[in-house]
C-alpha cells in the first residue's frame, strides 16, 4: 500500500521486532522472511558457554512465534491441523509487552498430549485445535469441546524477559537455563513420538522463571507403533547387553553382583534369545550370548 500501512500490521511488526531483540540476548536468532512465513517467525539456537569464554556456542534448537496479545491461536483447515500436530522442533510462543519492553514466553509441550491422545475424546481427529496462552486447567491442560474442537491450555508463562535483563550476564544465564530446560523437555517428547513411543512427560506444576520438574507421565498407546516399539526394545536390550558385558569398565558405577543385577542379567539373556529370532540382523551383535551361561 503506497504511502501507508495498516495500524494493525504496524503493531504486529513492532511486537516482532521487540521479540527478536529480546531473543537475541540469549539465542542465535534468524528471522523467517515474510515470503517463507508458514507460522513460525524465528528459528533459534540457544547460546551456551561459560564465564570467561570468548566463544559463544550454539546450543539446542527451537522455533518461535511472536504475538502481540494472549489471544488464542486457531488451527482449523486440514493443512493447518496437519502442521500444528506434527511439529519437528520445540515451539515457543513469545507475547510482546511493548509498554514495558518485555515479553512472556509460553511452552507448547502439552500439545502432544492432545495430538497423541487419539484426537478428540480419543476417537477422531479434532475439527479444530486452539492454543490458549495464559489459560490453565486440569493436567495436562487439554479440553475436548462438544463441537469436536480441542483446546490446548498453555498455562502461565514459563519466563518473563525484559530489556534490562539482557545487560545482566547472570540474569541472561538464568534465562538460558530456563528456556533450555523447557526446550529439552519438549525435545524428549518429540523424539519419543518419532520413535513410536507415545510417552509424554511434563510438570505437574511450575513456577514462572524456574526450570520445570517433569513429575507427571502419560502414555498414549497406538497399535500402529508395534513395529517401532519392538525394534526399540530389541536395540535397547542389545545395547544394554553390550554395556553390561564390559563389566570391568563399568564396575566403578555398578556392582553386578548385587540386586537387582543378577536376576536382571538372567532375564536379559533370555530376552535376547527372543531378540535373535525377532530380528535376525542383530545376531551378529549377540555372538557371546550363550557364553558362560
Amino acid at each position: 500500500m503506497p504511502g501507508a500501512r495498516l495500524r494493525s500490521f504496524r503493531l504486529g511488526d513492532r511486537s516482532e521486532l521487540l521479540v527478536e531483540h529480546l531473543l537475541a540476548g540469549f539465542a542465535f536468532t534468524t528471522r523467517v522472511p515474510r515470503q517463507e512465513d508458514i507460522g513460525i517467525d524465528f528459528l533459534c539456537s540457544l547460546i551456551t558457554g561459560h564465564d570467561g569464554e570468548k566463544l559463544l556456542k550454539a546450543g539446542p534448537f527451537f522455533a518461535v512465534q511472536a504475538k502481540r496479545s494472549t489471544e488464542e491461536l486457531d488451527y482449523k483447515k486440514p493443512h493447518e491441523l496437519e502442521w500444528i500436530a506434527n511439529q519437528e522442533n520445540p515451539f515457543l510462543l513469545c507475547v510482546a509487552d511493548r509498554e514495558t519492553a518485555a515479553m512472556d514466553v509460553y511452552s507448547t509441550w502439552n500439545l502432544l498430549c492432545g495430538v497423541l491422545g487419539g484426537g478428540w475424546e480419543g476417537k477422531i481427529s479434532p475439527a479444530r485445535i486452539t492454543l490458549h496462552p495464559g489459560e490453565t486447567g486440569e493436567w495436562p491442560g487439554v479440553r475436548n469441546k462438544p463441537d469436536g474442537s480441542q483446546q490446548i491450555l498453555l498455562g502461565k508463562p514459563i519466563i518473563r524477559i525484559a530489556h534490562d535483563d539482557l545487560v545482566d550476564q547472570t540474569r541472561t544465564k538464568e534465562i538460558a537455563e530456563v528456556i533450555g530446560s523447557w526446550v529439552a523437555l519438549d525435545r524428549a517428547n518429540i523424539d519419543n513420538r518419532r520413535a513410536g513411543m507415545y510417552w509424554v512427560v511434563g510438570p505437574d506444576t511450575y513456577e514462572t522463571g524456574k526450570p520445570p520438574k517433569p513429575e507427571r507421565l502419560n502414555f498414549y498407546w497406538n497399535p500402529e507403533n508395534l513395529e517401532k516399539c519392538t525394534m526399540n526394545l530389541c536395540l535397547s536390550a542389545t545395547a544394554l547387553w553390550f554395556i553390561l558385558r564390559r563389566h570391568a569398565q563399568i564396575s566403578s558405577r555398578v556392582d553386578l553382583n548385587k540386586p537387582p543385577w543378577p536376576a536382571g542379567l538372567v532375564a536379559l539373556r533370555e530376552m535376547l534369545r527372543w531378540v535373535r529370532d525377532v530380528h535376525p540382523n542383530l545376531q551378529g551383535f549377540l555372538d557371546d550370548l550363550d557364553a558362560n551361561s
